[in-house]
């Protein structure tokens, strides 16, 4: 009844109306502080954000995908919640959302996170370049219920994508695998090992009579050899060089040899030959030369485009000549080399010679600009860019 009296003659109860309007204002402040208050003191509890790359590593130009999961232990909801982080500018992401690209790429995602619940959402992009990523922090923003207040925290995040070369067809080297394959074979049977023993088989034509084990075959009733190791090493050695003079197309021709060192080795382990690989170019993150010892299974891949996604062709580790020399020098028993350089120097092609007249294995795979290519030299081969 006051009420009414005091909404159907306010000209005689200006004073009373004054009042409820303050007491509605003292209201309405302690209501909005003690909402906010309560909100910043208790938004980030039980909440837990986390981004990681659902790949390990991945080969350039494939999808991969990215999940971030948004977990709301607490009863109080978040209506709305937002998820801000910046990658390399080289994922392109399908779903662009509230995103812009400079330097990096950065986006915002934005959430409603209900009490107790859990919200996991995966984001496609496509690496466009190789290289080692991280995602190292995210910052995570909660607008209260009324939405006069944000609230913002930084949070640290671990994970981290290898992306690989891209594959190149390599089949036009079919031509110097073969010739490599060949001089392996023919190494293996003349560089026997007399101590190491592997077994014996039946007496063949072509086989040495020096060969024959006499004691077996009188016991057994006929002709048996005896079959060694080889001591020649059926390893190939890719020697990639990062060096590149011409200053205009050096990115892409350094690109070019680190995507043809990962080709060539995914096609000669496919084929079951053991590979290995050494650069003169650096590891980004320890800043060591680039090393991946000798392996012929399908995880050895992984090896090798791992230590290619993380080589700096920026820091190299003086030339590729005197590089091999320090192979050398350190006692390698590699007979078979193929060096991949955008680099063509005489000192190379001097180099490689001497060694074949060691009775080494030498070919090479050497890059050039469309129609720059010259005549190849004994055992190299062109690779146009």
């Amino acid at each position: 009844m006051g009420f009414w009296i005091l909404f159907r003659h306010p000209q005689k109860n200006g004073r009373g109306e004054n009042v409820i309007l303050i007491i509605a204002v003292i209201m309405a402040v302690l209501v909005l502080y003690g909402e906010n208050k309560y909100f910043q003191e208790h938004w980030k509890k039980g909440l837990s954000v986390s981004l990681h790359f659902c790949q390990k590593g991945v080969n350039a130009g494939e999808r991969c995908l990215l999940e971030e999961t948004i977990c709301n232990e607490k009863r109080m909801p978040l209506p709305s919640l937002q998820v801000k982080f910046k990658t390399s500018a080289a994922f392109l992401f399908e779903q662009d959302g509230n995103a812009s690209v400079t330097d990096y790429y950065y986006r915002t995602d934005l959430f409603a996170a209900g009490g107790r619940r859990r919200i996991t959402r995966t984001l496609e992009f496509i690496p466009s370049r190789r290289g080692f990523y991280e995602l190292d922090s995210f910052d995570v923003l909660a607008k209260d219920f009324l939405y006069t207040t944000t609230c913002s925290e930084r949070r640290e995040n671990k994970t981290c994508l290898y992306v690989y070369p891209y594959k190149r067809d390599v089949s036009r080297f079919d031509i110097l695998y073969r010739r490599m394959q060949g001089e392996q074979l023919a190494r293996r049977t003349l560089e026997e090992d007399p101590f190491a023993f592997r077994g014996m088989r039946e007496y063949r034509p072509t086989d040495s009579m020096r060969r024959i084990n006499w004691k077996s075959t009188a016991k057994s009733g006929k002709l048996l050899v005896n079959m060694y190791e080889s001591s020649y090493d059926q390893e190939i050695c890719i020697l990639l060089d990062g060096r590149c003079r011409n200053e205009g197309h050096k990115r892409e021709m350094q690109e070019m040899a680190i995507s043809l060192a990962s080709s060539v080795a995914a096609d000669l382990l496919q084929k079951g030959i053991p590979v290995s690989l050494c650069s003169n170019m650096t590891d980004v993150l320890t800043g060591k030369q680039i090393d991946c010892p000798a392996g012929n299974t399908r995880q050895h891949l992984n090896l090798v485009d791992r230590q290619l996604a993380l080589a700096d062709a920026e820091n190299l580790l003086g030339s590729l000549e005197a590089l091999w020399k320090k192979l050398e020098e350190h006692g390698s028993s590699r007979k078979c080399y193929l060096i991949i350089t955008p680099e063509e120097t005489q000192e190379l092609y001097c180099l490689a010679e001497e060694k074949k007249t060691q009775g080494e294995a030498v070919y090479g795979i050497v890059l050039c600009r469309e129609g720059e290519a010259g005549q190849p030299k004994d055992g190299f081969m062109y690779w146009e860019v």
